[in-house]
């Protein structure tokens, strides 16, 4: 009892230690070791008298074997990010919030600054829950392309295993996430008749992006109602008209039908199944 009380211990301190990697300049803050502590280096793997270089490696490869289990593909921009790998010398001092939101400001997510550091949270969870199991051993290979990345400041590429398919990936998000779009008073969405492009039902992933949208174009839509991406499929694949889902259409004339979600046969086949 009094050893499973101690390794309990332990491991709510290297939890507690996993805060202090993200803060700051991240993976690359002085005293990386010493913000890690002697739990979580102990799990992790790295020596009390590791160089800073090593560390960093070990650091960004035991952040990477979690990562690789999401299918989120916004996953790895956020994270890295927040890690500050892959980003500009300039704000890597800033700390996770602020380039998160330098992130966001420059447009390279479509989702705000409040829905990142959420799913930040959600990959730090995973961490937490990683350090209960079995730390798979890095190997010299392993070593030579976190060396890479940290040097080249780029951020890992996703090898190794079966690749995923990013198609089925992004669905899946934009199913279980929440959209915004134009509804009549009866609440149902109001379908785009594209002429030859067919009818669409249009929606947005940030309410920002619709309120841009209707400030440029003046749409005055009667109703403005959030439903899941689930919802907003099925109610286009239950319309007479074929209709598909057009995410976050520019507000200029003729731009935007290259960034639709066609609903082809074997996708609602597969919604159906899911649902």
């Amino acid at each position: 009892m009094v050893a499973s009380a101690k390794e309990t211990k332990t491991s709510r301190r290297a939890k507690d230690r996993l805060h202090h990697v993200h803060a700051r300049a991240g993976i690359r803050q002085d005293g990386l070791l010493r913000a890690l502590g002697p739990e979580l280096r102990g799990i992790w793997g790295i020596a009390e008298d590791a160089e800073a270089g090593r560390v960093r490696e070990i650091v960004l490869l035991r952040l990477n074997r979690v990562l690789e289990r999401f299918a989120d593909p916004l996953m790895p921009e956020i994270v890295w990010t927040a890690y500050n790998l892959g980003v500009d010398p300039v704000n890597g001092g800033a700390g996770m919030v602020g380039r998160i939101r330098t992130m966001v400001g420059r447009g390279r997510v479509a989702v705000s600054e409040r829905t990142c550091t959420r799913r930040f949270y959600d990959f730090l969870g995973s961490v937490k829950n990683s350090l209960d199991g079995f730390q798979e051993d890095l190997t010299g290979e392993d070593f030579r392309l976190a060396s890479r990345w940290i040097a080249e400041n780029v951020r890992p590429e996703r090898t190794g295993g079966t690749p995923r398919d990013p198609v089925p990936s992004v669905m899946r998000m934009f199913l279980d996430g929440t959209v915004c779009g134009p509804a009549d008073e009866a609440g149902a969405p109001i379908p785009a008749r594209l002429g030859a492009h067919g009818e669409w039902f249009c929606v947005f992933t940030d309410e920002r992006l619709l309120a841009e949208y209707r400030a440029v174009t003046g749409a005055g839509w009667v109703r403005i109602r959030h439903r899941t991406g689930r919802e907003v499929v099925l109610a286009a694949a239950r319309r007479d008209a074929a209709t598909g889902v057009l995410v976050n259409p520019r507000p200029t004339r003729g731009a935007g039908i290259h960034a639709a979600l066609p609903l082809t046969p074997d996708s609602i086949a597969r919604l159906v199944v899911r649902g």
